[in-house]
């Protein structure tokens, strides 16, 4: 990974700011969002091999147990702080490759060679983990505050779909995803024409979001600040079905992904090579969306909540910036 300070990242130039991505006057306090992150495609994660990810400012690995299931722990060994990405699965724990101290799925270590007890605080950290829309997700937390995100009006196993990953991006995801909630900015930059919601209900850990005019019904379920699910009804057109954010990185820095679908049903009925096309239309539009948002975002320096002049039109963005400042947040485990 390449700091958004130097100006590159993952080839892409970026403009050489101190603030890039954070909120303006506001110094990171180590402390992030409680919520979940995608941290990368199931389809990546093969069994028997450990993937390291930076994330919430520090390290994490993520392999497969023995049961199959995703197992997400603190990178750094608590011996002298090799970077457990470079060890090796043996039996289902993970060995250190600095001195061989064994990890068991459960974070506890279960073999230092040469070494008859073990002290019982010995151990790294496991964070809630889980594998859904082809993503394997972690929560910021010792337990997770809710549900996996879900897509609105329609259970998954209703749905095909598509999922890939976007990229790291400069930008704090709570700041990408509060589109949602910027009415005034799904106009101007998205040529949304009638975005003022029908009703937008602030949940403590989901804002939901409905839009209804003559042209088009979308409704909106913002998870955690940061991971977004829309479906979107049109009176000539198939509906959509698409999800996008981020996992937290760092201060200033996310991971961002994406997932489109449709009904299984529709597909079905359509054939596969015409709902393989559907789903690549839908992948055009959500990219799209970014081309037209990262200009922007990419080099702003956000204001945030008592900084930035709001008017009227933007009653929802300020809920919104009050909603982020109350959310729960927590540090990662190992700092």
């Amino acid at each position: 990974m390449v700091s958004p300070q130097d100006g590159m990242l993952e080839g892409r130039i970026l403009p050489n700011r101190a603030l890039l991505g954070r909120e303006y006057r506001r110094e990171p306090d180590g402390t992030y969002l409680q919520n979940w992150n995608p941290l990368l495609l199931a389809r990546d994660l093969h069994a028997g091999e450990v993937v390291g990810k930076d994330f919430l400012g520090t390290r994490v690995v993520v392999y497969r147990g023995p049961d199959g299931k995703p197992v997400v722990q603190s990178a750094y060994c608590p011996h002298v702080g090799a970077d457990l990405s470079l060890g090796t699965l043996i039996d289902g724990n993970l060995r250190c490759a600095y001195h061989h101290w064994k990890f068991a799925p459960d974070g506890q270590c279960v073999e230092i060679p040469d070494v008859d007890r073990i002290p019982s605080s010995t151990c790294i950290y496991n964070y809630p983990a889980e594998e859904r829309w082809g993503l394997i997700w972690a929560f910021n937390g010792e337990k997770p505050l809710f549900g996996l995100p879900e897509m609105p009006n329609v259970s998954e196993d209703e749905l095909i779909f598509e999922v890939d990953r976007h990229g790291l991006r400069p930008v704090e995801g709570f700041i990408s995803s509060s589109n949602v909630v910027d009415f005034q900015h799904l106009k101007t930059v998205h040529g949304i024409a009638n975005p003022i919601p029908t009703s937008i209900v602030f949940d403590d850990y989901i804002v939901k979001v409905h839009q209804e005019a003559p042209d088009r019904i979308a409704d909106s379920h913002l998870y955690g600040a940061t991971w977004l699910g829309i479906h979107l009804q049109y009176p000539n057109m198939p509906e959509r079905f698409f999800m996008a954010g981020s996992s937290q990185v760092a201060p200033g820095l996310s991971d961002g992904f994406y997932l489109v679908a449709m009904r299984r049903s529709e597909a079905e009925k359509i054939g596969e090579d015409a709902a393989r096309a559907r789903l690549q239309q839908q992948i055009a539009y959500v990219k799209k969306l970014y081309s037209e948002d990262e200009p922007i975002l990419f080099s702003m320096r956000f204001r945030g909540r008592g900084k930035s002049k709001l008017v009227a039109l933007d009653q929802h963005f300020a809920k919104f910036l009050q909603y982020v400042d109350n959310y729960p947040r927590a540090k990662p485990f190992d700092v």
